[in-house]
């Protein structure tokens, strides 16, 4: 920025109508240091050398500034952060002073919900550099609460969800608490799927914890499993996914920084990110999940956390029961050593097994065994159930007493065949349509998977609703987005040409 000169009033900096424009600047902004506490309001005047600024003889004394010294100014308050939207919509680099404006301005509520959309908007459209998406993560850790476990191992995972029925957290949580790791797990509800995380978890205990709450639950029990709303954690990240909801989109690069910025702020040493792949997940091609995986990884080593992926299948539904209160029922099945999806159950234990591989709780291929003895010992219910007392809930849960939806319907097949796929999308809806999550009890329970042999009269979609209504609604998606498809010897049909 210019040097400085004397002449002008108290407050205000005045430059060179080309040195303005040159820098974007438009007069009346604000602009303030990025090197000391104050700010000046812009005029231009061609009386003023191009290159040099001028503030008043009074401002230099006070603030003990030199004439000649040079200063780093950038816009402040709206005007500013307009200018900043901006240079994104034109793919500029943000900086990080221009970053922190931002997201400061966000979290003082200074800024409309356009204001954030727009910005939303153009970082979907023209991505960010490494170098911002850290600035992201570290300002909204600038502007957290921040947990301190002491001398424990802290480690933490993450999905990036939109699969039905992947309700490994509640498995996970326990069997790693267990283990002696610390894991304060902060999972958010649903937004399009027909469950979150706390949807599912709220149904046996509270999960609205403030943060002095979650420190204290971690404290006692290694482990915890709250509301990403109600416990602080990375505030202003909430607030900008609230407002580009609203316009149904949810920025990549916002994305990596949000998550893990609340990771670094939930303490964690070491993150393991899944990362479902396939036809009607959030990545369709590994390609793309191993690109994510190396963008978390790296802008996790510059906040200086760990951090790991998985690339899993996302191809059709996890668990066989999708809904909150099923996908409850199906994790304390598995909890109980009840009959219960494998695929669930398996991927639980499988990345829980990573991770005691990767911080040196167990030896390189020992992991998944290890998370196995925990489960199969009943340690891993123990741990489960006291954290549920710990968080308001009844320790004596059990999958049998959990309430069940007044109304069901049973889909039979209608012929006999070998299943071919199952679309996990179709099936959320499905369950949606049935009420979940808002009706807890509402979803959807699989009776096959992949692969299987079906024969005509097997059971093959059970669904179950407070409404007869939404039922209905949810039947009658069996033909307009069905969900299951059998195999086929032709796939398509193609009329020729014929010359007479």
């Amino acid at each position: 920025m210019p040097h400085l000169i004397e002449g002008v009033p108290q407050n205000y900096i005045i430059m060179h109508p080309k040195l303005a424009e040159e820098h974007e600047l438009i007069p009346q902004t604000l602009l303030i240091s990025q090197n000391y506490p104050y700010g000046f309001r812009l005029i231009t005047d061609s009386l003023i050398p191009n290159g040099f600024a001028g503030i008043s003889p009074n401002k230099i004394e006070e603030l003990e500034l030199k004439d000649g010294q040079e200063l780093d100014l950038i816009p402040s308050g709206v005007e500013g952060v307009t200018r900043i939207i901006r240079r994104k919509m034109d793919k500029r680099t943000l900086t990080s002073a221009e970053i922190e404006t931002f997201m400061s301005s966000l979290n003082m509520g200074l800024l409309t919900n356009a204001h954030t959309a727009t910005f939303g908007a153009a970082v979907e459209i023209n991505g960010m550099h490494e170098s911002e998406i850290t600035s992201v993560a570290q300002s909204i850790l600038n502007h957290s609460k921040k947990m301190d476990h002491k001398a424990r191992t802290v480690v933490d995972k993450h999905s990036i969800g939109g699969i039905a029925g992947n309700r490994i957290t509640p498995l996970m949580v326990p069997i790693i608490a267990a283990a002696g790791l610390t894991i304060p797990k902060v999972s958010t509800r649903a937004i399009t799927s027909p469950a979150g995380t706390v949807d599912a978890l709220e149904v046996v205990m509270n999960t609205d914890l403030t943060f002095e709450e979650t420190v204290e639950v971690v404290e006692r029990t290694n482990g915890a499993m709250v509301n990403g709303e109600t416990v602080g954690l990375g505030s202003v990240a909430d607030k900008f996914l609230a407002a580009v909801k609203q316009v149904k989109i949810d920025p990549r690069p916002m994305m990596i920084a949000s998550i893990l910025a609340k990771k670094k702020a939930a303490g964690a040493d070491y993150v393991l990110i899944d990362l479902p792949t396939g036809k009607g997940s959030k990545l369709a091609n590994r390609q793309a999940a191993r690109q994510l995986a190396y963008d978390f990884s790296s802008i996790g080593n510059k906040l200086g956390i760990s951090v790991d992926a998985v690339i899993s299948p996302g191809d059709k539904p996890i668990g066989a029961m999708i809904g909150p209160s099923l996908e409850m029922t199906e994790v304390l099945r598995i909890l109980e050593h009840k009959p219960a999806s494998l695929s669930l159950k398996r991927k639980a234990l499988s990345i829980a097994g990573l991770m005691f591989e990767n911080v040196k709780l167990s030896d390189r291929g020992n992991g998944y065994a290890l998370a196995q003895e925990i489960l199969e010992s009943g340690k891993a219910l123990n741990k489960f159930r006291e954290i549920v007392d710990a968080q308001g809930g009844d320790p004596k849960v059990t999958s049998e007493t959990i309430t069940e939806a007044p109304y069901s319907h049973i889909i039979y097949a209608e012929k006999g065949d070998i299943v071919h796929s199952i679309d996990s999308y179709n099936i959320g809806m499905m369950a949606r349509a049935a009420g979940a999550p808002v009706d807890k009890m509402a979803g959807v329970i699989l009776h096959v998977d992949r692969g299987e042999q079906l024969n005509k009269g097997d059971p093959v979609i059970e669904i179950r609703s407070h409404s007869e209504g939404k039922l209905t609604d949810a039947i009658a998606m069996m033909r307009t987005a069905t969900p299951i498809q059998l195999e086929k010897s032709v796939l398509e049909f193609i009329s020729g040409v014929y010359q007479e």
